[in-house]
């Protein structure tokens, strides 16, 4: 685990959530009970590389994903992508960079 502290970044739409180089750890999301996708896109703009894409159950709930070793690096920033408004928030824990 890493000895820098741990941040959180909240997104409700698509969005540039996180400047700089960083180490994505963690991820909480929650959603309707429509199927809907996260992609976490290295990079400030939907156009990036995506790195990580998440397809939801489709039912509505919360859920959370704890990143394996020392999570994805995002040499970057990040851009969360969120397909329609069946994901209704992302919440990113992090180390480096910062949070927009």
């Amino acid at each position: 685990m890493s000895n820098s502290n741990i941040q959180a970044v909240t997104k409700t739409v698509d969005a540039h959530a996180i400047a700089g180089r960083t180490r994505v750890a963690g991820i909480y999301f929650t959603n309707t009970a429509v199927s809907g996708t996260i992609t976490l896109r290295n990079g400030s703009t939907v156009g990036s590389t995506a790195l990580l894409t998440l397809t939801t159950a489709a039912v509505a709930g919360a859920n959370d994903i704890l990143l394996p070793d020392q999570g994805i690096l995002f040499d970057s920033g990040v851009f969360v992508d969120v397909s329609g408004v069946e994901i209704t928030s992302v919440t990113l824990f992090f180390y480096g960079g910062a949070a927009q």
